[in-house]
């Protein structure tokens, strides 16, 4: 599910929420399936999900995955 995508990308609701532009309170409430995320936001999930794995694959800094790790 959603939350264990997230913990695996080690990001806490409210680092999840800024990348996708929303509040932790909406990622928790997704998590708990209390709320389901509206269409653009299910679009933003899927690509930064997406943009996340690859750079965690890289070794990069999950926060900037455009970035590589500075050493």
């Amino acid at each position: 599910g959603l939350r264990s995508q997230r913990k695996r990308l080690g990001l806490s609701a409210t680092d999840y929420g800024t990348l996708l532009g929303v509040t932790a309170q909406s990622i928790y409430n997704w998590e708990r399936e209390l709320a389901s995320p509206r269409t653009e936001q299910l679009s933003r999930l899927a690509h930064r999900g997406s943009c996340l794995h690859r750079a965690r694959a890289q070794h990069a800094d999950p926060a900037y995955p455009w970035e590589k790790r500075r050493a």
